[in-house]
């Protein structure tokens, strides 16, 4: 086994990056993450009291032209999570299996909405980075 000393591996890595970088292979994946502001906030179903969903949101965005598909449609992306997640069930938001599911659903929900509007669903993720119930 050869050890390396740390700066020659270091020099071995940027040069293995360099090559593999260059022309002939993948192309690079660029990703972006473009954040929903304000956060989106929904009315929940509780008959005995007010009960809200805050969602701070962040959308995944694989290129400049679909970050200005999302920027340009934001309000259409804004209501359909609260067409979505308002008047739903405490119980249904709350568990956190729940939750993956449901964020896949709105993701499914965003990309078609997106798509009948710009011919291109734009979105390839949706994360939340705060859910709050109150």
């Amino acid at each position: 086994m050869i050890l390396l000393k740390p700066w020659r591996f270091s020099l071995a890595a940027l040069l293995l990056f360099a090559l593999l970088s260059g022309p002939g292979h993948a192309q690079q994946v660029t990703s972006a993450y473009i954040a929903m502001d304000p956060p989106v906030v929904v009315n929940l179903a509780n008959p005995t009291r007010a009960q809200y969903l805050q969602m701070v949101v962040e959308l995944q965005v694989g290129s400049a032209e679909d970050a200005g598909i999302v920027q340009a449609h934001m309000p259409v992306i804004r209501d359909t999570l609260i067409l979505f997640f308002g008047g739903r069930d405490p119980a249904e938001v709350r568990p956190v299996a729940n939750r993956e599911e449901l964020r896949a659903e709105a993701l499914s929900a965003i990309r078609e909405a997106l798509e009948s509007r710009s011919s291109r669903p734009a979105v390839e993720g949706l994360y939340f980075t705060s859910f709050l119930i109150q």
